[in-house]
Formats: C-alpha cells, sequence, structure tokens
C-alpha cells in the first residue's frame, strides 16, 4: 500500500515587490510636498535642491533617483498639483450642465484653493502660466469647457487656443490678487463674471452663472494639498515658540 504522499504547503506571496513600489511612492510625494513648498517660496533659485533635501530629510542619492535636474522638479510638482485640482474640483464642476457654468465654477473654485492654501497660490504665481500647462490635465479640462461653450453658442467663436491663452493669464494675477488682505470677499465671482463676459457672455447670464451657489471643497487628509498645509502650520508653530535662553 502506498502511503499518500505529504501535503505541500502552499506558495507564499512575495510582498516585496509590492512594499518597495509604496516606499517608492511615498518618497516622491515627501520630496514633491517639500518642493512645492519651497518653490513656492523662493522659486528655482540656485541651491533649491539642497533645500527640499534637507526639508525631505533624504540622502542627496535619494532625491537624484527620482529628480535629475531643477526642471524635473519643477514638472513634477507642476503635474501633481494640477492632477490634485483636478481630483477635487473637476468632480464639483461637472455638476453644472451649462460649459458657461462649469467654467466659472472651476475659476472660483480654483480661487478659493488659492485663498486657502498660499504655497499653492504661491507655486501658480511664481510659475506663470507654464505651472498651469505643465500638468496638462487641467488644461484639458478647460479646453473641454471652452470648446463645449464655443458649440453652445455661449462664447465667441474664436480659436480655442485663442480663448484658453485669454483665462490662463488673468488666472495667475487673480492668484496674486486673492493673496492680498484688502481683496472682496467676492472676488472670485467678479473675476468669473469678468472672464464670461470677456468671452462673450451677456453679463446679466454672467453674473447669474458666476454666482450660483457652489457646493463645498473637501480635501481629504492624504491630499497634497492638505499635506503641504499641515507642514507649513507646523512650522510656523514651531517659529512661534518662545526660544529658552
Amino acid at each position: 500500500m502506498v502511503s499518500p504522499s505529504p501535503t505541500q504547503p502552499a506558495p507564499t506571496e512575495d510582498h516585496r515587490p509590492r512594499v518597495a513600489a509604496e516606499r517608492r511612492e511615498r518618497t516622491r510625494a515627501k520630496l514633491i510636498a517639500c518642493a512645492l513648498a519651497v518653490i513656492a517660496q523662493r522659486g528655482l533659485e540656485p541651491g533649491v535642491i539642497d533645500e527640499v533635501i534637507t526639508a525631505a530629510g533624504v540622502a542627496r542619492g535619494t532625491f537624484y533617483n527620482y529628480f535629475r535636474t531643477h526642471e524635473a522638479l519643477w514638472a513634477g510638482v507642476a503635474e501633481a498639483v494640477s492632477n490634485e485640482i483636478v481630483r477635487v474640483i473637476d468632480p464639483l464642476v461637472l455638476r453644472h450642465r451649462d460649459p458657461a457654468a462649469r467654467l466659472a465654477a472651476g475659476l472660483r473654485y480654483a480661487l478659493q484653493l488659492a485663498r486657502t492654501y498660499p504655497l499653492f497660490a504661491g507655486f501658480v504665481i511664481r510659475g506663470g502660466v507654464a505651472a498651469i500647462r505643465q500638468g496638462g490635465q487641467a488644461t484639458q479640462n478647460i479646453m473641454r469647457d471652452i470648446d463645449a461653450g464655443i458649440a453652445a453658442g455661449r462664447f465667441t467663436p474664436l480659436p480655442a487656443t485663442l480663448i484658453l491663452d485669454l483665462v490662463l493669464g488673468p488666472v495667475v494675477a487673480a492668484f496674486a490678487s486673492v493673496q492680498a488682505d484688502d481683496t472682496p470677499r467676492d472676488y472670485p465671482e467678479q473675476f468669473a463674471q469678468a472672464v464670461l463676459q470677456a468671452l462673450g457672455v451677456p453679463r446679466a447670464a454672467a453674473q447669474r452663472f458666476a454666482t450660483r451657489e457652489l457646493a463645498p471643497i473637501e480635501i481629504p487628509a492624504s491630499s497634497l494639498l492638505a499635506h503641504v498645509r499641515k507642514n507649513a502650520d507646523a512650522t510656523s508653530s514651531r517659529s512661534r515658540r518662545p526660544r529658552h535662553k
């Protein structure tokens, strides 16, 4: 009688590749968050990489595993910021059916974020229109609503890329304006109305679209904006602590 062979143990799953990938993603996210804060305050000046390395608490070799140049670092931050804003804003924008209402809502939401998150605003102000274009997705979504507005007869039938330029330039200037203490609370609504009127929307309709009630923005605790703001608050808190002699 042949005795049964012993049961072979089930092969164990190797979690090491997944754990390593998650660790790399966390490190990259940390570098992006630190770079956003540094660039927003200082721009891409000489020494910015050194400041990011110090702020992130990583080795120089680790940093260069992710970003080889200043330009690659800036592009990575711009893309991360763009993707973050799209994730937060676009689902709310798409609740509006009219393309003019969507464009107005997107502009107002962006200015709300600029007012609430100064480092986000600072990055866009320093990076200019290129900081918005770099991410790609944000520009595509604006173009989506511009194209729909032209097709629906809401906007003046100019080349869509020209309309995009007419929108993005003022957006950067508006980001700087909302940082000023004397900017009225309804500046985002005023700005959105002015942009719509410049695109050919009649004044009464532009005002109606620009003052529609908006759903509140919800920022996940794990988001880039929340992480950067938390770090900024912690830094500010440490700087206010009295120093003991």
